[in-house]
């Protein structure tokens, strides 16, 4: 595999509205990230991804794009964007910014064009099909809910929305529209961006070989997920994306792309793929509190290391997945992996030790690094998002009582991540003085950065487990080493090893509130990082032998290179 820059990156994700407020408006902005690059320095990650900041009206919080070519005024200027680019690099980080081009604004020019002349230039810019006056071109669900299709006034026509309605889908079959796609992406790379995290982009191609397909809900609608994405003949228009702007810059592409089949993989993140590197789904839908593992969290997390392990052999010489555990698309983790009654010091330090040190990219999410939490509501009045209200409606529609429908919204809901940053136990957390556009949490006064920035603390446990990520001595080995599970036959458990060229490193962790011993010996030369650092346990110490594992406990080990006292499973 061909070295590339990009392969010794540590994100970070900066979802702007909740990260720093500047200027006293209770909206974070990007005066705000520049204000707080130093920790970010401190943290020691090298890559910032900032959810979306154009010009927006905000219905889906920035994911509806009515500008490509500005900067909406609420996180600031071009000019602002250009310092956060040049203070970041003279600090050793590079800065990707969001790119959402499966769909725009509802109030983006080239749809109000499109609303005037459905069948004109610009109406061709989107996905626009004719229905009848009450009867929708077929029976597509959107996404967040309800018919993914609008009617356009008192007309016959409708525009697509497999998002919120107020996110028209672009037609990528139109050339033209294509070809405004790639400028504006250019003009962003020539500014000095590192690179784009890309947005939904599996969907870009639809099959619209069918009119209408029995409805798998009560609302009439079908979740026709395999007509619009990943559908046969995307691949033309990705790597058409690919020649006229990514490769042009050497830039890093991180995509949001879920679901490809394991014979396609070379193609979209091997040596010449379509984009460096994915995110590695196969964990989001697991959640403690909800669903098939509600009250399950141990057999959930012996489930997602299958899964994990799983899916790092196919990757296995492939290319670089994205590994993380948080986003702002989901509830924090403390919450989805453990109970209330199980966060700790120990059980919260060991998270990071589960991802940190797979083959990929690692990345963390604003706020990850202190144990931030979910926020549950008492009213679904108390949430802001569309999404929200209409998962809500959706679950009563499916029978749930008020109560029943808002637990669920607590237990799974992407706001839960949205909750302003807190920085200090100053009032609102030190993300503003004034009161914040969403409610901060009330423990900010002792879950904060500043009273995290000392020894023993989870913040301080993280900044080791990045320095260790990218320290010289093992980098090579975290990111270029084969991956060799081990320990498999336990359901407490989640331990491999990465080799490359005479180097054999570890991650061994008890993601269990019992201790474990492992079932064969391990040759230990080096503890490299242990959260139980502090205390005496069976695990310190070098040498051959059985590993006697605390709760919660987390090691990364150098191992010899000698005497193999194992087989590998």
């Amino acid at each position: 595999m061909r070295e590339k820059w990009w392969h010794r990156l540590v994100g970070y994700q900066i979802y702007p509205k909740s990260f720093q407020d500047s200027n006293s408006d209770g909206i974070g902005d990007i005066p705000g990230i520049i204000r707080r690059l130093d920790l970010l320095q401190e943290l020691g990650v090298n890559m910032l991804w900032l959810c979306p900041v154009y010009k927006s009206p905000m219905m889906d919080h920035g994911y509806d794009i009515s500008d490509y070519t500005k900067i909406d005024p609420m996180f600031g200027s071009r000019e602002d964007l250009k310092r956060l680019i040049r203070e970041a690099n003279e600090r050793g980080m590079t800065v990707l910014m969001d790119l959402v081009i499966n769909h725009t604004s509802d109030q983006h020019p080239w749809f109000q064009e499109a609303r005037k002349d459905p069948e004109g230039k610009y109406g061709k810019y989107y996905v626009i099909r004719k229905g009848s006056k009450d009867t929708p071109p077929n029976n597509w669900r959107s996404l967040f809910g309800g018919s993914a299709w609008e009617r356009m006034g008192e007309s016959d026509y409708y525009y697509l929305h497999l998002f919120t309605v107020g996110q028209p889908d672009l037609n990528w079959e139109n050339e033209e529209l294509r070809e405004e796609l790639y400028r504006m992406v250019n003009d962003w790379l020539e500014l000095g961006i590192g690179g784009f995290r890309i947005d939904a982009i599996s969907h870009i191609k639809k099959d619209f070989s069918y009119r209408n397909l029995p409805a798998d809900g009560p609302d009439g609608l079908h979740a026709g997920m395999r007509w619009f994405r990943n559908v046969e003949g995307i691949e033309t228009f990705l790597n058409e994306l690919k020649q006229r702007t990514f490769q042009k810059y050497d830039c890093f592409t991180l995509a949001e792309v879920d679901d490809i089949p394991e014979d396609r993989l070379n193609a979209y993140i091997g040596e010449d793929g379509y984009y460096c590197s994915v995110f590695d789904f196969c964990h989001c839908f697991h959640n403690q509190q909800d669903g098939v593992w509600k009250g399950r969290w141990k057999e959930m997390l012996a489930d997602i290391r299958d899964r994990v392990f799983a899916r790092q052999a196919e990757m296995e010489g492939k290319g670089f997945f994205c590994n993380y555990q948080e986003n702002h698309d989901m509830i924090r983790v403390p919450d989805r992996f453990l109970p209330k009654e199980k966060q700790n010091f120990y059980s919260l330090s060991m998270l990071p030790v589960l991802y940190f040190y797979l083959a990929g990219i690692p990345m963390l999410y604003q706020g990850q690094e202190i144990g931030m939490t979910g926020y549950p509501r008492e009213r679904i009045e108390e949430y802001a998002d569309l999404a929200t209200y209409n998962n809500y409606q959706g679950y009563l529609l499916d029978g749930m009582s008020e109560k029943e429908a808002l637990d669920k919204i607590n237990a799974t809901s992407r706001e839960n991540a949205r909750t302003p940053m807190q920085w200090s136990s100053e009032a609102f957390g030190g993300f503003s003085d004034v009161e914040p556009w969403f409610p901060i949490h009330p423990d900010y006064e002792v879950c904060n950065v500043e009273a995290q920035r000392m020894p023993g603390s989870l913040r301080e446990f993280f900044r080791k487990v990045v320095a260790l990520r990218r320290n010289g001595t093992y980098e090579d080995t975290w990111i270029y080493g084969s991956f060799c599970p081990r320990e498999q036959e336990s359901r407490q458990l989640w331990g491999f090893e990465r080799r490359r060229e005479g180097q054999r490193l570890a991650v061994l962790v008890n993601f269990s509130d019992e201790p474990a011993v492992t079932a064969k010996p391990w040759n230990i030369r080096k503890v490299l990082l242990d959260n139980y650092e502090a205390r005496e346990t069976a695990a310190r110490g070098e040498g051959c032998g059985v590993v006697v594992l605390q709760p919660w406990q987390a090691l990364v080990l150098e191992l010899e290179l000698d005497h193999e006292l194992h087989s590998f499973k």
